[in-house]
């Protein structure tokens, strides 16, 4: 009991950390992003920046080069802990892909951060391996919670990728979590509004409807993964030198930005706005988003994959809610969520998450779609599959 209270209140010290850290990331986030919107110059620089993140993280990166499956695997089994350094470097290296409008998440870096900053504090504390591993884990709570508003899902997504140590990781998990929130919270960082779903009407047609969400769910999750460890294991082939992929793939970035406009760099959170309100979406904007998300995360650049597949499963929704007769606001919740548990294999996170950010009525339709878009997306998952492959990569 004395141990697990240590962990407890160790793991709520740790989540207000990550909740300081957090809170320096979301600053800094929508600050360069306002920069890049306000100077569009700034695009021309992707190349440089790949150069110089892909020199950075070749000749000091070291076990950070893991990146967020190495967080998730230290929580699960731990070996050697989370490098210091993977604080900085993700850090720097999500703020500059952002400036220069590189399609990458936020949650990777977040998930990060959170594992350095709390592995880092407990090796200083001198924790045990067994005890530093339950931190991991809880960070990864943590890290959800301060930057996405969501403890809930954090300890959900705790639960399901360290099903091992499920149990012992709970109570750090939660206090992670919530401390984490509450600290962005209290330093004044305001999130931005979510719709909340009123009661659907369930006719006889609806569930198929939803299933046929899900179908396009799981086969936009699946094109996602392969897309991106293609590109990875492709062009670390034809480049032999690690560094040299991200500049290819900001010349690629820029080629598509040439062909289809900017509205696809960076998170690209405006495309959800017409999906939420029923307006019209294009079939082939989710389709885009993953093409320069996939070439982006690719060939090295730094970031998360979450936020760009919730604009993707939100699009998807927003785009096919017509010709389904189905509520836009509906299949655009639902399909915003579908897409990253599909592909991360983390189905029950996807719908604590629907519920979480969009309210209770959201709990049986989010079941309906991320069942069936779990079962489309098959394996392997996309953090197992980064843990794989990513020698390639680096």
């Amino acid at each position: 009991m004395r141990r697990t209270l240590r962990l407890v209140i160790a793991s709520a010290a740790g989540g207000a950390l990550i909740g300081v850290v957090s809170f320096a990331f979301l600053r800094s986030l929508d600050w360069v992003t306002r920069t890049r919107i306000a100077h569009g110059w700034l695009v021309w620089l992707l190349p440089a920046v790949g150069l110089l993140v892909g020199v950075t993280y070749h000749y000091l990166g070291g076990r950070a080069k893991g990146g967020t499956p190495a967080v998730i695997e230290q929580g699960h089994m731990f070996t050697h802990g989370v490098p210091a350094r993977m604080t900085p470097l993700i850090f720097g290296g999500s703020i500059a892909g952002h400036l220069v409008g590189a399609s990458v998440g936020r949650e990777g870096a977040a998930l990060q951060l959170a594992g350095s900053v709390t592995d880092t504090a407990a090796r200083v504390a001198r924790f045990s391996h067994e005890d530093r591993r339950t931190l991991i884990a809880a960070s990864l709570a943590g890290g959800w919670g301060a930057v996405f508003a969501v403890p809930i899902t954090g300890v959900a997504f705790t639960m399901q990728v360290t099903r091992r140590h499920a149990l012992r990781a709970l109570l750090p998990a939660i206090a992670s979590a919530f401390s984490g929130h509450f600290v962005v919270r209290a330093l004044g960082y305001e999130f931005s509004g979510r719709p909340h779903l009123p009661t659907p009407d369930w006719t006889i047609g609806l569930p198929a409807k939803l299933a046929l969400l899900g179908v396009a769910c799981g086969l936009l999750a699946r094109c996602f993964v392969w897309a991106i460890h293609f590109l990875r294991s492709h062009v670390a082939r034809v480049l032999r030198w690690p560094p040299a992929r991200p500049v290819l793939g900001g010349l690629a970035t820029l080629a598509a930005m040439a062909l289809f406009g900017r509205d696809y760099l960076g998170l690209s959170s405006d495309l959800l706005g017409p999906a939420f309100a029923g307006d019209h979406v294009d079939w082939y904007v989710p389709l885009l988003k993953l093409l320069f998300t996939a070439i982006a995360l690719g060939t090295g650049f730094v970031g998360g994959e979450v936020l760009p597949m919730f604009v993707i499963g939100g699009t998807v929704g927003g785009a096919l809610a017509p010709g389904l007769h189905a509520p836009a606001l509906l299949l655009a919740t639902t399909g915003s969520t579908a897409v990253f548990s599909s592909a991360a294999t983390v189905m029950l996170t996807g719908v604590v998450l629907t519920v979480e950010q969009f309210g209770w009525n959201t709990l049986l339709p989010a079941l309906v779609v991320g069942i069936v878009a779990r079962a489309v997306a098959g394996k392997p998952g996309l953090y197992v599959a980064r843990h794989r492959h990513r020698e390639a990569a680096t």
